[in-house]
Parts: C-alpha cells; sequence; structure tokens
C-alpha cells in the first residue's frame, strides 16, 4: 500500500457543497450513492444508455471530483454506452479519506451497483485515467469484463515516484503500492492502453510497459502531441471513434 507521504501528495480531492446540484454540462445525468464494503459513501453520477450497450465505469485521475470530470461523458458519447462516474472516498460528496486500499473498495462498489443495475460483468467496461487506472486494474483482477481502458495510467507508484513527488529527494514508494504491472497478469479481457506522446508526469514508456504487460487482445493507442491531462482534446474526433471502432472489433 501508499505509504504516509504518497497519501499526504498523491490525493487532491475537491468537495463539493451536498446540496450542490450537478452542473449544466453534465446533463442526462442523475447523482447516484453508492455504500463500500467499509462504510463509507461514495457520490458517483449515471448517465443510462441503450438497453443494448455496455456499460462504462469510469475511474478518474488523482485531482477534482465528478462534476469537473462529467465531460468525459461527452468525450466518449460515440460509444453510445451507459456511465458510471464515481469519486472516491474523500473526493466531492464522497465519505471519508483517501487511501490506496479504500479506493480499491470504492472501485469495487461501484461493479457492485451497476450489478444491481442488471448489468453483468461481461457487459462491463472499466476505464481508469491516470491513477483511476491502478484502481482499474486491482478491481478488473479475475473480473472478466468486457474490456479494460487504461489512459495515461503508471506502471506502478515507485516507477513515477520522481515524476510525481519530485520535491522529495531520495523517496521510494513501497513496491507493491499501485502496483498495476504485476496485477495485469491476473487479467483476463481485451486491453486498451492510451497514452500521450510526450506525457511529462507518466512518461509514455509506462503506457508501452503496460501494454506490453497485457494480455491478447490488446489495442495501443498513442495520441501525438499530447500531454497528461490533453489526450481527448489533442487526439480530437479520433478519440471517441477509435475507442468505439476497438470495442465493436471485440
Amino acid at each position: 500500500m501508499a505509504d504516509e507521504i504518497a497519501e499526504r501528495f498523491l490525493y487532491y480531492p475537491d468537495p463539493i457543497p451536498p446540496d450542490m446540484p450537478p452542473p449544466p454540462w453534465a446533463s442526462g445525468a442523475t447523482e447516484v450513492w453508492l455504500d463500500t464494503a467499509d462504510g463509507i459513501r461514495i457520490h458517483g453520477l449515471w448517465w443510462p444508455g441503450p438497453s443494448d450497450r455496455p456499460a462504462v465505469l469510469f475511474l478518474h485521475g488523482n485531482a477534482q471530483e465528478v462534476y469537473s470530470w462529467s465531460l468525459v461523458h461527452r468525450e466518449l458519447a460515440p460509444l453510445e454506452c451507459a456511465m458510471l462516474l464515481i469519486d472516491y472516498r474523500g473526493y466531492g460528496k464522497s465519505g471519508g479519506v483517501p487511501r490506496e486500499e479504500g479506493l480499491y473498495l470504492d472501485g469495487r462498489a461501484a461493479l457492485d451497483w451497476l450489478a444491481g443495475e442488471r448489468f453483468a460483468t461481461g457487459d462491463i467496461i472499466v476505464f481508469g485515467k491516470s491513477l483511476g487506472g491502478a484502481v482499474a486494474c486491482d478491481i478488473c483482477r479475475g473480473l472478466g469484463p468486457k474490456a479494460l481502458i487504461l489512459e495515461s495510467t503508471f506502471t506502478s507508484l515507485a516507477s513515477v515516484a520522481r515524476h510525481l513527488f519530485p520535491f522529495i529527494r531520495g523517496y521510494a514508494p513501497e513496491v507493491d503500492a499501485y502496483n498495476s504491472l504485476e496485477k495485469l497478469k491476473e487479467i483476463d479481457c481485451p486491453v486498451m492502453v492510451i497514452h500521450g506522446e510526450v506525457d511529462a508526469l507518466i512518461p509514455v514508456e509506462e503506457g508501452l510497459a503496460l501494454f506490453e504487460a497485457a494480455g491478447e487482445p490488446k489495442e495501443l493507442f498513442l495520441v501525438e502531441g499530447a500531454g497528461h491531462n490533453d489526450v481527448s482534446i489533442a487526439a480530437g474526433p479520433e478519440y471517441g471513434r477509435r475507442i468505439r471502432a476497438w470495442l465493436d472489433s471485440i
């Protein structure tokens, strides 16, 4: 697990007032609440979709909250899928304090919620962005979802510590902290890796290593000129089209 230093500097949650409604750009979404195995109440947004299409569980990065992240629903509109976007514990309206094992419990609670909406495991696409990719890798172990999509994700916290925490000299996280590279060995589903070619925060080599470790079938989508936070912008309309085409191919 991530130690105290990582927990202090890795998470940047933004609170949302409990009575604040979803913003206009989250049109079509309803607020939902999930209960985790350890008793934390998690807040999320839910967009229903066509009955014959899968659902996307979107796990966001280490900053902001679901209201800010809700723009991703528009970016992924070509998928024509339902979408569940959750805030980890400590983020937005969710209770608790963020920590590694807790985020995994949050992700599993989201899967349970989708099951309650009658989505079979094989009809769920788990999509993780940055830190969310590490959460996605953990909860997909032995699960067998329709697909796993990792965007701008790192192999392990230890591998990218000098990029994430350049102000802490000599700091080395535990080897198993958010170790997605090892967890990919336990994942048996199609995997797509998306990464910006000029990502200065999580170098593209991290994405390439994840792709190499993933089993078949797999797809690599490198976005020319994209950094860490502008992958979909740099890719433009090709972003949604490329992901949809790959999903349809599997």
